[in-house]
């Protein structure tokens, strides 16, 4: 009579002593003793975290538990409890569908795991891409990205992380690869560095970068850092090697462009992270006319060196092209870059001359989506900042995304701003959400993720919106932004500790960065260390200078520190209005004011001015701590109903 199979979801462990044949032959006795130790410990653990060992296979044995997070702590555990004296045991984790009877465990999740364990060092732990989504959200448990590569008996290329907890060794990916075999080629783009006197030619090198990265991004065998990641290193002179460990790239583009009068150099080089080896470098010099020649010769070059797998091998000379032309104007194109590179700075002033930029691209090229797209997300900036009519601001948001998907109907980019308006200009949230639905169930671009994660954030569902900024940033984990937005949702989710170490790190990338700062300002409020706080928005304050005479953080700060006299001077030149119109300060800045005073009928008033006025900043206070004291306020619920918030613990979203 054949054994019954059990069948279920599970989280398999695979463990297995390193170098145990050898072991036997040196010492029986002694590894004898060592397979002994590690079942005792590996028994005794598996208890504590609900596993159940279900077979042993000489040094090595499977072990199976209900959840990722268990099977990842009791990896920890084991590996702790065999430092000292050091057992050389590694592990492999992966979830999955197995089957299992008396006599056998089989399904592909007992495979992969088996593989991972293969490929882990002595003293480590490797895991899949799930059993990472089931634990990144535990912030006892580190881990390291190592890269994509092909695992035997496993059809498609397989990411594979380290857990990198105190203990825990950590392979390098020089060391997967050599036990895995070649692993997927991923490359980096870094931005071009402008050699120009004109300093404000940055845009140039920042707008052929992104069309490289565009291009290479067509090619199917190959892996490409995204755009924000590579930009983290602008200015940054690092070493390509380690470049290459810690965006896990096995190929790093880097260049330059200068400008001398009406004519351009391009020089770019395309080097082999592994020991900084140059694989190629090519100049090319153009007149300024003929930089979609530049930008086509350059990708087409990576491209053709990439299909021919860095191998020296000589391609077709009737080969199809695989990359287009971009169909733009120069002038078009041009202003298209440049506004990008002033919407970057995240300033109401850079933000307002993004915009005339944009308009001069769109005027040149009615049919680019691009700048479209880049004027949608102007108005809608300034729009929830109150710096423009909101009402106007929103309608100007819906009138470009329409036309961007009167041309492209299935853009998620479009889609998801068309959400965000819906929601302030409509209040009408279910609706809102349908807009993401389709985007966000894909999970596979950052943007999109990033503006659900606003949209929840709008409606003060603090735990939700964090998981969705860490799938953000899981998609695009250099991009600054990105950073100081999970900075953000630590700090709205009450975790101030882990806010500022993640502030701290985002400003690691970008020493000048004004949401970071800003945000780790408003930590610092909510540690009640107003000095702290105090120091970090005079910083903002510098940055941000020539467009806000006064920031409403300082003011605030100057409320809450008992210096109301100070507070009131400011209050009423803010009230007033700045004589370059640069800034105004709106309705929520006043509020926020006079909670610093405690003066609450003030702060309901212009509340409801801000509700009257449908500025989209007044939705952010309801996951904002720093407004937690006026959330027992009978009239606090009054303005939710005005928002058709009052409701929103059971608000069904398709898209959660």
């Amino acid at each position: 009579m054949s054994a019954k199979n059990i069948r279920l979801l599970a989280a398999v462990m695979f463990t297995d002593i390193v170098g145990y044949t050898a072991m036997m032959h040196e010492d029986e006795e002694n590894a004898n003793e060592q397979k002994e130790r590690h079942r005792e410990v590996l028994k005794k653990r598996a208890r504590e975290y609900d596993g159940k060992v279900l077979h042993y296979y000489g040094d090595g044995a499977l072990t199976i538990f209900n959840s990722a997070y268990n099977a990842a702590r009791c990896g920890i555990k084991i590996q702790n409890d065999l430092a000292n004296p050091f057992l050389p045991l590694r592990i492999g984790i992966h979830i999955g569908d197995i089957a299992y009877n008396n006599e056998d465990v089989y399904g592909d999740a007992v495979n992969i795991a088996s593989r991972l364990q293969e490929l882990a060092v002595s003293g480590g732990i490797l895991i899949s891409e799930k059993v990472l989504e089931e634990i990144k959200n535990h912030r006892n448990i580190k881990t390291k990205e190592l890269g994509v590569y092909n695992l035997k008996n496993v059809q498609q290329p397989f990411s594979i992380f380290a857990i990198a907890n105190k203990g825990i060794n950590v392979p390098s990916s020089r060391e997967i690869e050599a036990k895995s075999g070649r692993r997927k080629d991923r490359i980096a783009v870094l931005p071009f560095v402008n050699m120009s006197f004109e300093k404000g030619f940055d845009y140039f090198g920042d707008g052929l970068t992104e069309e490289i990265i565009n291009g290479l991004t067509k090619m199917e065998q190959l892996d490409v850092t995204s755009r924000t990641s590579a930009f983290a290193y602008k200015g940054r002179n690092e070493d390509v090697r380690t470049i290459g460990k810690e965006l896990m790239v096995s190929h790093v583009l880097e260049g330059s462009v200068r400008k001398n009068k009406d004519k351009i150099r391009v020089t770019a080089q395309l080097i082999e992270t592994g020991g900084g080896f140059h694989l190629w470098s090519e100049t090319y010099e153009r007149h300024l006319k003929d930089i979609f020649e530049i930008q086509d010769g350059l990708t087409e070059e990576i491209l053709k060196k990439i299909k021919n797998g860095f191998e020296g091998t000589t391609s077709d000379p009737e080969e199809e092209q695989v990359f287009e032309s971009i169909p733009k104007t120069n002038e078009g194109y041009e202003s298209y870059l440049e506004g990008s590179f002033e919407l970057q700075k995240f300033s109401v002033s850079s933000t307002r001359k993004a915009m005339g930029l944009f308009n001069a691209a769109v005027d040149a090229d009615i049919t680019d989506i691009k700048p479209r797209l880049g004027l949608a997300k102007c108005f809608l900036f300034l729009g929830i900042l109150g710096q423009m009519s909101p009402q106007r601001a929103y309608k100007k948001v819906e009138e470009h995304i329409q036309k961007v998907l009167g041309i492209e109907p299935d853009n998620h980019v479009a889609q998801s701003i068309k959400g965000i308006s819906v929601a302030l200009r409509t209040h009408k949230y279910v609706e809102a959400s349908d807009w993401f639905a389709d985007v966000v169930e894909k999970e596979t671009d950052a943007e999109t993720c990033y503006f659900y994660f606003l949209f929840l954030n709008m409606l003060g569902r603090r735990g939700s919106a964090l998981s969705w900024i860490e799938k953000a940033l899981a998609l695009d984990p250099a991009n600054t932004l990105y950073n100081a937005e999970l900075a953000r949702a630590y700090y709205i989710n009450e975790q101030y500790a882990d806010a500022l170490e993640q502030y701290n790190y985002t400003l690691g990338l970008d020493t000048v960065f004004l949401p970071a700062i800003e945000g780790k300002g408003w930590t610092f409020v909510a540690i009640d260390q107003l000095k702290k706080a105090h120091h970090e928005f005079e910083t903002y304050q510098k940055l941000v200078s020539q467009e806000q005479e006064n920031i409403p953080h300082l003011v605030y700060i100057a409320a809450r520190l008992g210096m109301n006299d100070t507070a009131e001077h400011f209050l009423e030149e803010l009230q007033l209005g700045s004589t370059s119109d640069s800034y105004i300060a709106s309705p929520v800045d006043i509020a926020l004011i006079f909670l610093g005073m405690k003066r609450m009928d003030e702060v309901f008033f212009y509340l409801q001015r801000a509700a009257d006025d449908k500025i989209g900043k007044l939705h952010f206070i309801l996951a904002d701590p720093v407004w937690d004291k006026i959330k027992g306020d009978p009239r606090y619920s009054k303005l939710l109903n005005e928002l058709n918030l009052s409701d929103i613990e059971n608000m069904s979203l398709v898209t959660e």
